[in-house]
């Protein structure tokens, strides 16, 4: 039974990655969260430039892979052909997971900072939305380190991998925000949801629907 636990337990924290890209696109469509849509079409971009940077360090550092199917099958969160290599440098896991966790704290941050428009900054609305902001910041910063040191503790990470992966996930997971930001401030970003509501014009209680007469 406690083989079993460790197990799923491992399937889970091997796999978290994907499971936010997935889930955070599953749900956005679903109920419509743009927001959702795209912090997991950010998810993708991150993959794809760990990826590649992966294959250049392979390319540049002799033995950098790892060989093995057993390593692959436990380290791997993406597929990969048999008889090929886990390339832990950078590491992909730790970079999709940096990537969430700076994307959320950064816009926990701006909810919790921003300057309400309409309301006084003492009322009720502004200090329950600065107490999301809390709250998610403090989670978030948790939830990561309590999944990455044991990801650490594994035989799939070295030190090398994490830095950089670290770099990768961060500095994406900043600029990703700054640039959904500078499309649409306080709605494409706002994985929370709660920003919308602190603009004038953009708050809306009811569906909108156009007809033709």
């Amino acid at each position: 039974m406690s083989g079993s636990l460790v197990e799923i337990l491992g399937g889970i924290l091997n796999f978290f990655p994907n499971t936010m890209i997935a889930s955070l696109f599953v749900i956005g469509v679903m109920t419509g969260r743009l927001s959702w849509i795209l912090i997991s079409l950010g998810g993708i971009v991150i993959t794809i430039l760990t990826l590649t940077a992966q294959y250049a360090m392979s390319k540049a550092i002799v033995g950098l892979a790892m060989p093995g199917q057993h390593i692959i099958e436990t380290c791997s969160i993406l597929p990969v052909a048999k008889g090929g290599d886990y390339t832990p440098v950078p590491s992909l896991w730790v970079a999709l997971s940096a990537f969430f966790a700076t994307y959320i704290f950064t816009n926990a941050l701006n909810v919790y900072s921003q300057v309400p428009v309409r309301t006084n900054k003492d009322s009720f609305s502004v200090q329950q939305r600065k107490g999301v902001g809390i709250i998610s910041m403090l989670a978030v910063m948790v939830l990561f380190f309590f999944l990455l040191i044991p990801r650490y503790m594994t035989s799939c990470e070295t030190i090398l991998g994490v830095v950089l992966g670290l770099a990768i996930g961060i500095g994406g997971g900043y600029l990703w925000w700054r640039v959904l930001d500078a499309c649409g401030p306080d709605v494409y970003p706002d994985i929370h949801g709660v920003m919308i509501g602190t603009q004038p014009g953009l708050l809306h209680t009811n569906p909108i629907a156009c007809a033709k007469k």
